[in-house]
């Protein structure tokens, strides 16, 4: 639920807080001293905020942004946790000892431990396998964010979106969805049964004018089957999803990018990011990889282990990682901006906007640790040979 409303009163002076806001130990004792600590402590563990209750005209704000700050905080140590889990399914097929792979999130450090290892096994593999050299080719994933979803919940904040605006709203990508008319851009169509354009998944037929034997990830042009979407010029009307324009109204709109409406204000785009990773629908990234001269078999096990779980890894790097930092950053600069919405005499509010400032720089120093860690798995994947990344 969004608790946002608008602050009027007069706006407790900066000076007082922000010093706090760099010491927590040292507000704590002042509003011990005055019984006036903040009633959110718990709430910030468990995200349970339905006995909380705030003081002050600025309540509203400072709720909904205590939420976000929580939902941060899930969402780091969820990051961790799908990265020690994707770690731990490649170490597995690689034949590392199960006790190490094994860690609970711990701000990175659990990720750091368990993909470590694996990424010292992939060295050693492709150490061992002489002049042999791994060539990575990754197609990053594709994220989009339903854009009726978003609507609603600027709605709920008070701040109606101008339907006009929602192509320059959406930063950084493009608007996609149903379109009854003729589409101007690219058609994407899942499991198609005929594919001449890029295909999401397994490609069966040519790939680059070139044969692919049993079929196989292509990361250029797949002309034959594709098990997943294949997404292809559009030519009048697409049957499935159109990007990059269409002659009519797009129905069930999505954003590749960020979306962000101008007319929103900074505290119902904070309000409604966490609602907004919630709805992001991200494709993992696609990972191809080509052994350079003879191939032995311990390496040829090392390419199939890579080719199964490196795109779950990369994904914290490129794809939910990537959306889950840009939240996260967004949520610490915000924080700065708490003091002003904290009203005069608010000391639990100043408290509260002190403890919430410090929990979210926290989930997003464990969010760059995970991030930073996904990087280091493909650094080692490539470090004989090489890796690029294609849009």
């Amino acid at each position: 639920m969004i608790h946002w409303k608008k602050a009027s009163a007069p706006l407790l002076l900066v000076a007082l807080v922000s010093p706090a806001l760099l010491n927590c130990d040292a507000l704590n004792k002042v509003a011990s001293a005055a019984g006036a600590g903040c009633p959110a402590l718990t709430a910030l563990d468990t995200g349970d905020f339905s006995n909380v209750h705030l003081q002050g005209d600025a309540k509203g704000e400072l709720k909904g942004f205590l939420e976000a700050v929580y939902d941060a905080k899930q969402l780091s140590v969820e990051t961790e946790a799908s990265l020690i889990e994707a770690c731990g399914e490649l170490g597995k097929s690689l034949g590392v000892d199960e006790t190490a792979l094994k860690a609970v999130p711990a701000d990175g450090d659990g990720a750091k431990k368990v993909c470590g290892t694996v990424s010292e096994k992939i060295k050693s593999m492709i150490n061992a396998a002489g002049d042999a050299k791994l060539v990575v080719t990754i197609i990053e994933p594709k994220c989009n964010i339903d854009i009726d979803q978003m609507l609603g919940c600027y709605e709920k904040c008070g701040v109606p979106v101008d339907p006009g605006a929602l192509e320059a709203s959406c930063e950084g990508g493009e608007i996609s969805g149903q379109c009854e008319a003729e589409c101007k851009g690219t058609c994407s169509v899942e499991a198609a049964a005929s594919c001449s354009g890029e295909c999401d998944g397994n490609c069966t037929g040519n790939c680059d004018g070139k044969p692919l034997k049993d079929g196989g990830i292509c990361t250029g042009k797949c002309d034959g089957k594709c098990d997943a979407a294949c997404t292809a010029t559009a030519k009048g009307k697409c049957a499935g999803t159109c990007s990059g324009g269409c002659s009519a109204k797009v129905t069930a709109p999505q954003c590749s990018g960020t979306f962000k409406p101008p007319s929103v204000d900074l505290s119902c785009q904070i309000g409604c990011s966490s609602q907004a990773y919630k709805m992001l629908k991200c494709k993992p990234p696609r990972v191809k990889i080509t052994a350079e001269s003879k191939v032995k078999t311990d390496l040829g096990k090392l390419v199939k282990a890579l080719e199964a779980s490196l795109p779950k890894i990369i994904n914290i790097e490129l794809g939910l990682g990537k959306r889950a930092l840009e939240r996260a950053t967004a949520l610490v600069a915000y924080s700065a901006k708490m003091p002003e919405l904290v009203t005069a005499g608010g000391t639990q509010g100043a408290m509260c906007a002190a403890n919430g400032a410090e929990v979210s720089k926290k989930a997003l120093a464990a969010i760059k640790a995970s991030v930073s860690v996904s990087v280091s798995v493909k650094v080692s994947a490539s470090a004989s040979g090489s890796a690029k990344t294609d849009g």
